[in-house]
């Protein structure tokens, strides 16, 4: 994963740099063949690859290293190599912060996916676990029991516009055979979960529940500690004397 996603496409360093990506495959086999002659390893800089059109087409492109760019921008001067050398470098930056932000991630089970920012869980995985359908009954609209579109569930995109490869190199998993990807946030799971009980008068599968509830666990936030400048309630007792009487007072002050 990490070596895939810390490699640029060749077509982004093509717009980078203000070139033809035919132009650019040029140039970048012309170093391929002089780093042959000099036996000099190539794929340290430059790896082969493809990508399909929205035709379905092949094409020929590379991923191109850090190193790779940096030979590039060697190659150009002016304004146009400082331009893409700032370019490059912000776009490995960006990479390693989000390799850093998923090592610091939960692990999490197979059936719960980053996506777009937020945890989900697709439709078909919660059916997969508990064999029920989620669409339908359960999504009615102007019912204030059913899962709410938005904020319980959601749907993305159709499957005529999704690259099936690329959405799997990006989120890590598959778009799937439905036309439009439906999935659950951590609040719809519950939910979910909550309305098959009342209404079915059944429990789901023991395993698979615990299974669905583990995960959920595995990513609920962190506990904030309480700040040091954070005010709290704490009881006092104060006891106030007059003339041969004494009266006692509690209240709450906030330290």
């Amino acid at each position: 994963m990490q070596t895939i996603e810390q490699t640029l496409d060749s077509r982004e360093v093509a717009e980078m740099v203000d070139k033809e990506h035919s132009k650019l495959l040029k140039d970048i086999r012309r170093y391929i063949g002089q780093f042959g002659e000099a036996k000099i390893g190539f794929t340290d800089f430059f790896k082969e690859a493809t990508y399909k059109t929205g035709q379905n087409k092949e094409l020929p492109c590379y991923r191109i290293t850090k190193k790779g760019c940096e030979f590039i921008a060697h190659k150009l001067t002016g304004t146009k190599g400082t331009i893409f050398t700032a370019r490059y470098i912000n776009r490995f930056h960006e990479m390693q912060d989000i390799l850093s932000q998923k090592e610091n991630e939960p692990e999490l089970p197979w059936f719960i996916h980053k996506f777009r920012g937020q945890y989900i869980m697709l439709f078909r995985d919660f059916k997969s676990l508990t064999g029920v359908e989620i669409s339908g009954n359960y999504t009615a609209w102007k019912r204030p029991d059913r899962l709410q579109g938005g904020l319980d569930y959601n749907g993305w995109a159709w499957y005529t516009t999704v690259n099936i490869e690329e959405f799997k190199k990006e989120y890590g998993f598959d778009y799937g055979p439905d036309e439009c990807m439906d999935y659950l946030y951590p609040l719809g799971i519950k939910k979910a979960l909550e309305i098959y009980s009342r209404e079915s008068g059944r429990n789901i599968n023991q395993e698979a529940y615990n299974m669905i509830v583990d995960g959920l666990k595995a990513i609920e936030p962190p506990k904030k500690e309480l700040a040091a400048n954070q005010h709290y309630s704490l009881p006092i007792h104060i006891n106030i004397v007059l003339g041969q009487k004494s009266m006692q007072i509690e209240h709450n002050i906030k330290i």
